[in-house]
């Protein structure tokens, strides 16, 4: 029997670099609720763990 993995679910985050912004769809994992309705996160971009936060649709890294 094989073990079950829940599916993964990709977000999209805002990554700005610069003056450019680009969007990547990653997974975010961890997510908390802050007391004003904030979600903050955790993702890997480019092998590196970030945190980030919920901004409308987008996640933009903290």
């Amino acid at each position: 029997m094989s073990k079950y993995k829940p599916r993964l679910v990709k977000h999209p985050v805002k990554v700005t670099r610069g003056d450019s912004k680009k969007i990547v769809y990653r997974a975010i994992r961890n997510i908390q609720q802050i007391k004003n309705k904030q979600a903050v996160g955790t993702t890997r971009i480019n092998r590196q763990c970030l945190m980030v936060r919920q901004e409308g649709i987008y996640w933009v890294v903290v």
